[in-house]
């Protein structure tokens, strides 16, 4: 008898670890799964019903994932002509993916940050100056913010138990107007446009050591030798390599139609190197794919009637190249349909490729398109999903 219920006991056991390593083994394969996603945030804006209304936009953020997975982080309506212009022209100055958080702004006064688990608002801090640009160190909690009269750095500082205030600190750098600006990996360069003349838009590029408690002027705002009343540089955005080596920046002259084109800055060495001939067509925002080669996507349909700004093969087309900043020699990145074209390439850690394709890259209040979002990967080419009301900003958020 006694026999028989060890027996039992140890059959009873037996199919109690079964089970339970069966179920622990589809929690860390769900798990282990799960970190092979790659999610991507993006703002959908949707128009207002009256269409003679220049504002009362929505705006919302979600983020999706390769499973079909689509969640709502926040979700707000524009409150004046100005703020729907201003969101809606220049939408990636106020919305920046961190690794956890995504910074915004509603009102052009404030800085906010969502949780993207909880889709919960954990900070909100509003500013007596108006917010420009907002830009994430996607490998940390932090972010870089230039309002119009100074420029400031947003940081996560761990939160003691006793400690009831946010545990995010934000930090004055500098005073001025400061233009895109970008923030390296580790945290120790600021690079970013910088106004000096309330005048004209004409920017310069400077670096920020944080460490070292310096900034160094890199570019200069004139173009040449001509007076910033005839020509000046206008910087639209800046990148700054994982290693520090490579600043790149997308400029332009204030001629018309202007001639936008690539610059980057070897940080270590001081060289200067402005790709006029070969990236005039240059669309930004663009991305690195290695320490020493940027992406970008070159050639829009409306520039035809103003000449050839580029040598790349049929440049009427916005496809992605890849310049390779010691050579200045451009390598077009094939797998890709004719009828798309591609804008804001972004090279994910999976070295998977994601763009967005819309029917006209600009948008303007009442007139917002629908918009693809494609990845690419060994050259083969994945429609994720497309966005009804178009979307204004995204990132891929590696997990």
């Amino acid at each position: 008898m006694k026999s028989t219920n060890k027996f039992a006991i140890k059959k009873f056991l037996f199919a109690g670890i079964t089970v339970f390593v069966i179920i622990l083994t589809g929690f860390l394969y769900a798990y282990f799964l799960q970190l092979g996603i790659e999610k991507i945030g993006y703002v959908k804006v949707l128009n207002n019903k009256n269409r003679n209304m220049l504002y009362g936009t929505t705006f919302e953020g979600r983020i999706a994932d390769s499973k079909g997975n689509d969640k709502l982080l926040f979700k707000f309506k524009t409150s004046s002509t100005e703020i729907d212009q201003e969101l809606t022209f220049f939408p990636r100055r106020f919305f920046s993916w961190g690794k956890d958080y995504i910074a915004c702004t509603q009102n052009l006064e404030e800085v906010i940050l969502v949780d993207y688990k909880t889709g919960k608002e954990v900070y909100r801090q509003r500013l007596n100056e108006r917010v420009e640009f907002i830009n994430a160190n996607k490998t940390k909690e932090e972010f870089v913010i230039a309002t119009e009269k100074a420029l400031y750095i947003l940081k996560y500082q761990k939160k003691q138990e006793t400690d009831k205030k946010s545990p995010f600190i934000l930090e004055r750098v500098a005073e001025g107007k400061f233009w895109f600006p970008a923030i390296s990996r580790d945290s120790r360069y600021i690079v970013c446009g910088e106004i000096e003349s309330s005048n004209v838009l004409a920017t310069s590029l400077v670096v920020f050591d944080l460490l070292n408690n310096t900034k160094k002027k890199l570019i200069s705002e004139k173009i040449g030798n001509l007076p910033l009343t005839e020509d000046y540089r206008e910087i639209y955005y800046t990148a700054i390599s994982n290693d520090n080596k490579w600043v790149v920046i997308s400029t332009s002259s204030s001629a018309t139609p202007p001639y936008r084109y690539l610059a980057a800055v070897n940080l270590k060495s001081g060289l200067v190197k402005e790709f006029w001939e070969n990236t005039g067509l240059c669309n930004s925002p663009g991305c690195f794919v290695s320490s020493d080669k940027y992406m970008f996507t070159q050639g829009e349909p409306e520039y035809k009637g103003f000449g050839d700004y580029s040598k790349i093969i049929e440049p009427f087309r916005s496809k992605p190249v890849v310049v390779d900043l010691n050579t200045g020699k451009l390598e077009i990145v094939n797998g890709i349909p004719k009828n798309i074209n591609i804008y804001w390439p972004i090279c994910s850690s999976s070295k998977t490729i994601y763009f967005i394709d819309r029917d006209c890259y600009s948008s303007v209040p009442n007139r917002i398109f629908n918009t693809s979002i494609y990845s690419l990967k060994n050259k083969k080419l994945e429609l994720l999903f497309n966005v009804e009301g178009g979307i204004v900003s995204y990132d891929v958020i590696s997990k």
